[in-house]
């Protein structure tokens, strides 16, 4: 099967093997001139830490990308919220256990207050006949997502398959997540998270909402620490935080629509209730700031 670059997004850890490939046209400014652009136009970092220059190992040492201003991501996005199409399905894949069940529900939750809108987890359904490598013993992310794209709801601004067993894609030795915004789907796998229930939530609901703005069309981050910053590998995603940057914020308010203190608001509550103190207190300074 031909995979169409331009529409794919591949989130993989490991190896260094991960690839992340999007619509690459030839960029008008360089890097270091969209940074200071980008820079110029925020008058208060407001407790953003700017990226630092990338080390080796991390990905944006081994992937120059050129980032996504916000007229860029206006000029890109494809897919929009709308009244026809406003809802957010989360599709158990096969059988989970009690604790994926209940990480499935948080990821409900925490998806209906990120990016304010209404969200559901749907009844499970098998994994897709012939998606599974006996040779890998794995199972094959493009033939799952190609099924899901088929049963898509109508109403759907995302619909995201979510599997406790492993993903890979050729050429990969596994992935952890696969999207395509032409198609608004995307499927992830919750298998190399750990046993720890806190820490395999905040990763699962990192990688969420990470493919969702892909799926939205965000392009990876390379202006601030943010949740849509490209990671090279396990450890580098953790050190990623669940927030938006300034830049990326206002991309999804602008797609989306929503009240920026009501949704701090709801977040802060969200992740108080979880115990995240560090991602509540830094959103406190932040609605303090802002008001």
């Amino acid at each position: 099967m031909v995979i169409d670059r331009k529409i794919l997004y591949y989130f993989s850890l490991g190896s260094f093997l991960s690839l992340w490939f999007c619509s690459c046209e030839k960029e008008k400014m360089g890097v270091d001139e969209k940074k200071r652009i980008v820079y110029s136009t925020i008058e208060d970092d407001m407790g953003f830490e700017k990226l630092p220059p990338s080390k080796p190992g991390e990905w944006l040492y081994h992937f120059r990308e050129k980032g996504q201003t916000f007229e860029e991501y206006k000029a890109e996005v494809r897919n929009i919220k709308t009244e026809k199409r406003s809802t957010i399905y989360i599709q158990p894949l096969g059988t989970l256990s009690e604790m994926d069940k209940e990480i499935l529900d948080k990821m409900r939750e925490y998806a209906t207050i990120f990016f304010f809108s209404s969200a559901m987890v749907n009844e499970p359904i098998s994994i897709p006949e012939g998606s599974f490598n006996k040779n890998r013993w794995q199972f094959d992310a493009n033939k799952i997502l190609l099924k899901l794209e088929k049963i898509k709801p109508d109403d759907a601004l995302a619909y995201v398959g979510v599997m406790s067993e492993d993903l890979y894609i050729e050429g990969l030795n596994f992935v952890f997540g696969l999207g395509s915004f032409d198609k608004c789907t995307g499927v992830y796998s919750l298998a190399r998270y750990g046993d720890d229930y806190k820490i395999r939530l905040k990763r699962a609901l990192k990688v969420m909402t990470h493919e969702m703005g892909h799926i939205l069309s965000m392009n990876h981050c390379i202006f601030y620490r943010c949740i849509m910053c490209g990671s090279n590998s396990l450890p580098e995603a953790d050190r990623r935080p669940m927030h938006l940057c300034p830049v990326c914020l206002e991309k999804l308010e602008w797609n989306i629509k929503f009240d920026r203190s009501e949704r701090y608001r709801r977040l802060i509550d969200f992740y108080k209730q979880l115990g995240f103190e560090e991602e509540a207190n830094f959103l406190s300074n932040l609605q303090s700031i802002s008001e």
